[in-house]
């Protein structure tokens, strides 16, 4: 099942091939140190996709005793004992060993003769595990073993399942520093690896990268960093940060973070201050959400209240759809708003025999076919910003989410989806990656909403609309719903600014 192991004889590599982006120095350091901050009395490390040993130079200099594994050779000289193998390979080992299946382990790394026990005898890992890029293949080509060896949090990218190992052959007490793609902080496909993160370890740090950090591999990852011990038992505070602006800015803000920890002046938070822990979520982390934001997770939510759906899915568009609205091409077909607030212009139109499709044609799927053609909102799919549109009478759509409602609620409910604070709610809590679907739209929290405020949010929505429509500029509209919506949420003055910060540099803050 291993990957085939490779040699690296020159630094022009393709780092997209290899799944192998450098880890910027003042990262190797500052994770070094906090987990030297956290236990300096340790004496064994291990990092299980060691690279060229960056992440590794703090414990060189205190003297620790350094394992590393790599499915890649990059260089000759390695001063960590270095292991040139697989670690899911490795890992799939340790655990049959661990079940008493007879296997040889004289030549792995940090086991030698020690008890029959899952577990390594290590004080850290640390590790910047590799992202999908080239093991696409690897996943879809050994999919039954990794299933069978993941069955708890599923198998979905490496760093996922590198993770979940890491956490499974960790000691009681071990700590694990991580700098990882973190998409598993909201993404409902990762809400086992959440879960096994919350039930079997201790979460000390959650400090989320500037997406600039590795601009200069040709890399365009979301990243934090992730400091975890083995065992529930350690858990106090949490210390969390956002995503910061830049990689200049990031830089200062870790130097000022290790002195604040240092000298005891870091800010803290509860477990249950980063976790949306009720029944409607799954685990999600959230980042420095104010309090009067994650108050509003109690209300109802949109899709207990109207029908949050997707539609058609051609398979291939080109074959289905068309510009021009002419014979055969005669139905109102609405993809996607994309960037579009309020108002989308239609500009497909669907081939009139769709049904007749959806029953012979494998890949022609009609989802929701009892609530083709009624009106309500269809809403983004891709891309950072969230946006709604008005959805006409008498049209269909896309996979994207389309929110079935009559007038009476669909001018208001229009406003809100439109406003600052469910962009927040969208793009900073419940998904931090780019495709918005249909369940995470139907988990937006609704505001409690009388029938003279759905009046005047309906107003304000229609009078945009009527802007965007004749394309003309909405934003003295939408500042007025902004401050309406907020209001009514009980938004502080203080969480409001943070709404526009938020949004004005969205696509550094995501």
């Amino acid at each position: 099942m291993g990957r085939h192991l490779k040699v690296v004889e020159q630094d022009n590599i393709d780092r997209r091939e290899l799944g192998y982006y450098f880890t910027p120095d003042f990262i190797s350091k500052y994770i070094g140190k906090r987990l030297l901050m956290i236990n300096p009395d340790g004496n064994k490390v291990l990092d299980p996709c060691v690279g060229k040993e960056e992440l590794l130079e703090e414990f060189f200099n205190r003297g620790k005793m350094v394992d590393g594994i790599d499915v890649f050779k990059y260089k000759e000289d390695y001063r960590s004992n270095f292991s040139q193998r697989d670690f899911i390979e490795y890992y799939r080992e340790i655990k049959a060993y661990g079940n008493d299946v007879q296997i040889s382990f004289e030549d792995l790394v940090g086991l030698d003769d020690q008890e029959r026990t899952s577990e390594l005898d290590y004080d850290y890992y640390i590790a910047n595990p590799p992202y999908n890029c080239h093991e696409v293949n690897y996943i879809r080509d050994n999919k039954k073993q990794l299933q069978q060896l993941f069955a708890d949090v599923g198998v979905h990218n490496m760093y996922s399942m590198f993770i979940s190992a890491i956490i499974d052959v960790a000691k009681e007490g071990a700590l694990i520093g991580l700098i990882t793609y973190d998409s598993f902080f909201t993404s409902k496909a990762h809400a086992d690896l959440r879960k096994k993160i919350l039930n079997e370890c201790t979460i000390h740090e959650v400090t989320m990268c500037s997406n600039d950090l590795f601009h200069d591999q040709a890399a365009d990852v979301r990243t934090s960093i992730l400091i975890l011990q083995k065992g529930k038992q350690y858990q106090g505070e949490v210390f969390v940060s956002n995503r910061p602006l830049s990689k200049a800015d990031f830089q200062i803000q870790l130097e000022k973070q290790l002195v604040d920890f240092e000298t005891g002046n870091s800010k803290g938070y509860q477990l249950s201050d980063i976790i949306l822990s009720n029944e409607k979520d799954n685990n999600e982390f959230i980042i420095e959400c104010p309090d009067d934001i994650k108050l509003l997770f109690a209300n109802d939510r949109l899709g207990e209240r109207f029908k949050c759906v997707t539609g058609i899915s051609t398979g291939k568009d080109e074959l289905y759809l068309s510009k021009v609205k002419a014979d055969p091409f005669m139905i109102p077909f609405y993809k996607n708003p994309g960037k579009n607030r309020f108002f989308t212009e239609n500009n497909l139109f669907l081939h009139k025999d769709f049904l007749k499709f959806d029953s012979e044609i494998k890949n022609f799927m009609v989802r929701n076919k009892q609530l083709l053609y009624k009106p309500g909102i269809t809403c983004s799919s891709m891309g950072v910003e969230f946006t709604a549109s008005r959805l006409p009478e008498g049209s269909t759509y896309g996979v994207n989410a389309n929110i079935i409602c009559e007038d009476t609620d669909a001018w208001w409910l229009l406003a809100y989806l439109n406003s600052g604070l469910v962009t927040y709610l969208v793009r900073g809590i419940l998904i931090r990656s780019n495709m918005i679907t249909s369940g995470y739209v139907s988990r937006i929290p609704l505001i409690n909403v009388n029938e003279g405020e759905k009046i005047l949010l309906g107003n304000l929505a229609l009078k945009a609309y009527e802007h965007a429509k004749n394309k003309e500029s909405y934003d003295h509209v939408l500042e007025e719903i902004n401050a309406l919506v907020n209001n009514i949420a009980g938004i502080t003055e203080k969480t409001n600014l943070m709404i526009k910060n938020f949004t004005l540099n969205l696509i550094k803050n995501t």
